[in-house]
């Protein structure tokens, strides 16, 4: 019984923290580009901070690539 009701606070809380970022994301839609963008970034580093600490390292350097990538094609324009 306890592993049941500790799986349903857990899902509560995964719901409202996707709640959270949801409205985050409208509201910043709603701001513009750039506040979209900065939003984005934070939830990516969330995300990135939720997973298992074996693969934290791993996701952070394949999400710096592909932010240097953008980057780099951004200026080549």
């Amino acid at each position: 019984m306890a592993t049941a009701s500790r799986l349903s606070r857990k899902a509560l809380k995964q719901a409202r923290s996707a709640q959270h970022l949801g409205q985050r994301r409208t509201e910043a839609e709603a701001a513009g580009p750039i506040a979209t963008l900065a939003v984005a970034v934070d939830q990516l580093r969330s995300a990135i901070a939720h997973l298992p600490e074996s693969g934290r390292a791993a996701a952070a350097a394949r999400a710096t690539q592909t932010l240097d990538q953008l980057r780099q094609n951004l200026t080549d324009s």
